[in-house]
């Protein structure tokens, strides 16, 4: 355990027993949300989930399913963390804990590929997926893709965007092999990737 995780873990505690919220320490720093690319990168994150329901990233999600009351508990618990972090002193340690299955790219698809996608898109609105890294030890990696390539075409599939790829992994299947092309310091190149199953968490 560093020095960080054990900093946070007694933070985080304290908080949520102050907030009166059941709060459970642990985890990678991947994930589907917005700090994997940051510690694909090597920088120590933290990050606050309170769980998935049958309507999540649905367009069956409605305001009225907001718990105003139990965000403003959790935005307390997210305040009193980073408030003990910023006077912490000293930088914060990064370590890399064994990656999990592959969910990088992962929603609901029945196929994972591993990669992670860097949303800003290649740059001078160039078409493709730009990858903000790959998880160690998935489809992706094992084929060789890494941070600052372009994604351009998986197996029969042109991908211009993040959009294209789930597409592309929703009509996949676990064990099946395409071809995928990279765009790499300009030049293309051309990999082989065998698709995982993926595993929501």
């Amino acid at each position: 355990m560093s020095s960080f995780e054990a900093f946070t873990g007694a933070k985080g505690s304290a908080a949520c027993a102050s907030a009166r919220v059941e709060c459970t320490l642990g985890g990678d720093g991947y994930g589907p949300s917005d700090q994997t690319p940051f510690y694909a990168a090597g920088i120590p994150v933290l990050h606050f989930f309170t769980g998935a329901h049958s309507d999540y990233h649905k367009p069956s999600d409605e305001p009225s399913r907001i718990n105003a009351a139990g965000a403003a508990r959790v935005a307390g618990i997210v305040t009193e963390v980073a408030g003990a972090l910023s006077g912490r002193g000293g930088a914060l340690t990064y370590r890399q804990v064994p990656a999990p299955p592959p969910q990088g790219d992962v929603r609901s698809f029945g196929a994972a590929l591993g990669t992670i996608p860097d949303y800003a898109g290649p740059p001078r609105g160039q078409k493709g997926m730009l990858l903000a890294g790959v998880r160690p030890g998935g489809a992706a990696d094992k084929a060789g893709m890494r941070r600052g390539d372009i994604l351009v075409r998986l197996g029969n599939h042109k991908i211009d965007g993040v959009e294209d790829l789930m597409f592309a992994l929703d009509a996949a299947r676990p064990g099946e092999t395409v071809s995928a092309v990279v765009l790499r310091e300009g030049a293309e190149v051309r990999l082989q990737a065998a698709f995982e199953e993926s595993r929501r968490r």
